[in-house]
């Protein structure tokens, strides 16, 4: 099976790209032979997203990227060209991620893209699950990636945007994950399967806690920039791979925290230290992982 990233990569005027991505073993990146440039977001993603697939056995993903500064030329770029990279690729699953949440654009992609991939399972994470939630779309979607400040969003339904429920950013105070994720389901801001990233990850199927992970802690891992990305990969290749849905955020959750350990995080570290460690987490733990992810609580 296949996997398609949809995003965009801070980069003024960069180029459009498509096609499947290389992750060489100095850690780049590129897209049909074209290099990418390093994010914390992006390339964080695809990054995992590669480890994931080739511990596997499976492809690595196909990206439709853009250059996108906030001005939304990038995001246009790659909703323009979605339905033909969908027709031609077939993914199995598609994820939605760093993009201008402009959600008329995220209405019309959505059902081009479906019309050509009507079995495909939906991701979203960063600005395409703010325009998921935002346009009424999040029940389309198989699976979200939202922080403590991003669940507060889904849960709200007069919230277009996660900085006007403020009062979760830090998951403080009435933050109750498990309370919001249900909040979300019901009210419609949620995707079947949630993957409530934090100190203690939730993993919440139909508005019901299935799963927490909360060991190893590794503090650390909170300061650096991309690791909640690497996590979003993670799954997404797992799900394009035929693992359940809650399996694949639980062995996610777990991969990245171990690897995180591995590598012992200070916060001076990168996105890309984390990844480099995957393949040796994944060697030693996924076969064991897969066969007690759903177990409930989860340590």
């Amino acid at each position: 099976m296949s996997l398609l990233v949809v995003a965009t990569y801070p980069v003024e005027g960069g180029a459009l790209l498509k096609g499947q991505v290389t992750l060489e073993s100095d850690g780049s990146l590129a897209v049909d032979g074209s290099p990418i440039p390093a994010s914390q977001g992006t390339s964080a993603l695809l990054s995992a997203a590669c480890q994931a697939a080739s511990h596997l056995g499976e492809p690595t993903p196909h990206a439709l990227v853009a250059g996108d500064i906030g001005r939304g030329d990038g995001t246009r770029a790659v909703y323009k060209h979605l339905a033909e990279t969908a027709s031609r690729v077939q993914p199995a699953v598609v994820v939605f991620h760093y993009m201008q949440p402009i959600m008329a654009l995220l209405r019309h992609g959505l059902d081009e893209l479906l019309d050509v991939c009507p079995d495909a399972l939906l991701v979203a994470d960063a600005g395409g699950m703010y325009a998921a939630k935002a346009a009424g779309l999040a029940p389309r979607f198989e699976l979200m990636t939202p922080d403590v400040g991003e669940i507060g969003f889904l849960a709200d339904p007069q919230a277009t945007h996660p900085a006007y429920v403020a009062r979760y950013l830090f998951g403080g105070g009435d933050f109750d994950p498990a309370v919001l994720a249900r909040k979300a389901y019901e009210s419609g801001g949620s995707s079947r399967v949630l993957l409530i990233k934090g100190a203690i990850d939730h993993i919440v199927e139909k508005g019901e806690v299935a799963a927490v992970v909360e060991e190893p802690t590794v503090p650390a891992l909170e300061a650096i920039g991309g690791t909640g990305d690497t996590i979003t990969g993670l799954a997404s290749a797992l799900l394009s791979a035929g693992f359940d849905s809650v399996d694949a955020a639980v062995c996610a959750s777990r991969a990245n925290r171990e690897a995180g350990l591995a590598m012992q995080a200070t916060p001076a570290m990168r996105a890309s230290d984390l990844v480099s460690r995957l393949p040796q987490v994944l060697e030693k733990n996924l076969d064991r992982w897969r066969n007690h992810s759903s177990d409930g609580a989860v340590t």
